[in-house]
């Protein structure tokens, strides 16, 4: 075990190339991990884990950053779950330290490196060495992205996206921009970086409706002051996978609606514990 601590997150540090062979930390401890890249340092993926004696795992993602007022690794919502009885393994975006100007990257990585399918193996690692049974994948906005994206590749997993987007050209333009032009430069626009790198940055796509969908569950919780995403996200990743938007309460994928707040928010502590804890009373109903 490392002797290293760190001070933000009051946990031990740990590094180590995988979750196959990292140390764990006994059940009430925590521990941050380093996933150390062999390649490219600023690939090292950062992790909270807070272990419990419990069956489940969840795997939480951030959204959006305002880099200027935030210190990497970020481990958002942190305080609002700290206290409920699964695993918990938060996961900073490795592919926001590649520039510090990029604000938001989807745990999708740069063109040479595919940060989700690498962190979905990971998980897996994690959660066979934790006895998991379910494995849980939740965030905002962007991180409801990568809980779509994660779970995409996790068979029979569960993803609780709040609010996310679906699409990452659909975004706004300047964060897309800068995503485009600090991960992807090889490619011109959009179009193009969709074209080579479909399954990555579009999951209207890899949730598509047909024998290559994936085998895993959907709970899309959705602010109702929040019509933009609804049209250009939600929506179309429902009809994409089949499913009607307007009675999405099926045995596989399920909308709910709650009112966070006017525009594009995330939820409350409150509601993300309680929208949480209904999705998997969701789950454990229909799988």
């Amino acid at each position: 075990m490392s002797t290293e601590w760190d001070e933000r997150t009051e946990a031990p540090i740990v590094e180590a190339a995988s979750f196959a062979e990292a140390p764990l930390p006994e059940a009430g401890e925590r521990q941050l991990t380093r996933l150390t890249h062999p390649d490219d340092p600023r690939l090292t993926v950062e992790t909270l884990l807070l272990r419990r004696d419990h069956p489940d795992l969840v795997v939480v993602l951030h959204g959006a950053l305002v880099r200027k007022d935030t210190t990497l690794p970020r481990f958002e919502w942190l305080r609002t779950l700290r206290d409920r009885p699964e695993n918990l393994l938060f996961v900073s975006d490795p592919s926001l330290a590649v520039d510090q100007a990029i604000p938001l990257a989807w745990y999708i990585g740069p063109q040479e490196h595919d940060v989700t399918a690498r962190l979905a193996d990971e998980v897996a690692a994690l959660a066979g060495r934790l006895g998991t049974a379910r494995t849980v994948f939740t965030g905002s906005s962007g991180g409801g992205y990568a809980s779509l994206a994660l779970a995409a590749r996790t068979p029979a997993s569960l993803a609780v996206s709040f609010s996310p987007q679906t699409r990452v050209s659909r975004y706004e333009h300047m964060p897309v921009k800068i995503f485009r032009t600090r991960l992807f430069p090889e490619h011109a626009d959009m179009d193009s970086v969709e074209a080579a790198h479909r399954d990555r940055v579009d999951l209207t796509h890899r949730w598509a409706a047909g024998p290559d969908q994936p085998d895993a569950f959907v709970r899309l919780v959705h602010n109702s002051g929040d019509p933009g995403h609804l049209e250009d996200h939600v929506q179309p990743f429902l009809r994409a996978a089949g499913v009607d938007p307007d009675a999405a309460d099926g045995p596989r994928f399920s909308l709910v609606f709650d009112d966070f707040a006017q525009g594009h928010s995330p939820p409350r502590p409150a509601q993300m514990r309680d929208q949480l804890d209904a999705a998997l009373a969701w789950h454990d109903s229909v799988r």
